[in-house]
Order: structure tokens, then C-alpha cells, then sequence
């Protein structure tokens, strides 16, 4: 056997451990700086969307809001427009009942139209045409209608064999007329 005789000095070892300690640490913070850096962004992007999101809700509540106001002013001239109807309204029930007192004895309305404030257009039927000439120099006489035009007159076919007042009448008149509002108004539409 051979024996060895070292007569230098062995170095200690040097302890490790601290080392390891160290760079566990280091190591763990470094994971933790890392993952708490992340979520800071995370949560600063996310807090930019919805920053982002409220403004254009502001935006969009301020776009629905506009016409609102908007419709506060055309509620108004509604209103204002309603109420200027309210004052002008014409008593046509009084002139229909005078229109109908004019008719002869077989005459008929087959429509009564209100066109504006001041216009009417009158569709009659009548058994001969000199009643619908008739019919149209009474009413050019009245007060309350400052124009009479007769649109148009049409014949429709009856069977002579009939009884007279088992079919409507043959002539059928069309009749655009012009009221004068002021003397309809004054007279409280012809009730006197």
C-alpha cells in the first residue's frame, strides 16, 4: 500500500447554503416584480377601455339628448301650431246642413271633402243635368263660398224600365269650391 502524504493545505469548502439562500430570493423576487409588473399593465390597458367606453357612452348620451332638446322645440310649434287651428276652426256641420237644404229633391252627396282650411270638394248626384246646372247657380249665389268650379260631370247608365227611386241618380257632379272664411265665421256657418 502506497500512503499519500499531502502536506499542503486543503482548502475548506466554502459553504454554499447562504448562496443558494440568496439566489432563491432573488429568484422569487425577481418572479414576483415580473408577475406584478404584468398585472399592472393588464389592469392599466383595461382601465384606458373602459375609460375609453365611458366617453363614448358620454358621446352617445350627448348625440340622444341633442334631438330631445330638438324635440322640446318641435313639441312647441306643435303645440303653438295647434293651438292656431284650434282658433280658425270652421263650422262646416251648419254649411253641410245648408249645402243639403240646397240640393233638389233627388239630389245626393256621394262625398264631402274638407281639402284645407278654406277649400271643399263636393261629389252630388242628380237626376238631369239642368238640376246639377241649377245646383251650381245656387251655390255661386251663397255668401259663404267666394268660388264655385265644377270639376266634372259623368253619366252613369240606368235602366229606364225602372222605377225612378229604385236607382241612383244618373248625373254624377264634381264640385271644387273656395270658402270665405270670414263670412262663414261671422255667421256661425249660415245657423241663422
Amino acid at each position: 500500500m502506497v500512503v499519500e502524504i499531502n502536506l499542503l493545505e486543503q482548502k475548506e469548502k466554502r459553504n454554499v447554503l447562504p448562496f443558494i439562500i440568496l439566489g432563491f430570493f432573488v429568484l422569487v423576487s425577481l418572479i414576483i416584480v415580473v408577475t406584478l409588473g404584468f398585472q399592472r399593465s393588464q389592469l392599466v390597458a383595461q382601465t384606458e377601455a373602459k375609460e375609453e367606453r365611458i366617453q363614448q357612452i358620454q358621446q352617445d348620451q350627448e348625440k340622444f339628448t341633442q334631438p330631445v332638446d330638438n324635440e322640446g322645440t318641435e313639441r312647441d310649434q306643435l303645440k303653438d301650431s295647434l293651438d292656431q287651428l284650434k282658433a280658425t276652426i270652421v263650422p262646416t256641420i251648419p254649411f253641410v246642413e245648408r249645402l243639403v237644404s240646397l240640393l233638389p229633391e233627388r239630389g245626393f252627396f256621394e262625398s264631402f271633402t274638407l281639402t284645407g282650411a278654406s277649400e271643399v270638394t263636393v261629389v252630388a248626384r242628380f237626376d238631369t243635368i239642368k238640376q246639377a246646372a241649377k245646383f251650381t247657380s245656387t251655390l255661386n249665389q251663397e255668401s259663404v263660398i267666394s268660388n264655385v268650379e265644377l270639376a266634372s260631370v259623368e253619366t252613369s247608365v240606368v235602366d229606364e224600365t225602372e222605377d225612378l227611386y229604385d236607382y241612383q241618380p244618373r248625373y254624377i257632379a264634381s264640385y271644387y269650391l273656395v270658402l270665405n272664411e270670414s263670412t262663414l265665421l261671422s255667421e256661425k256657418g249660415l245657423s241663422e
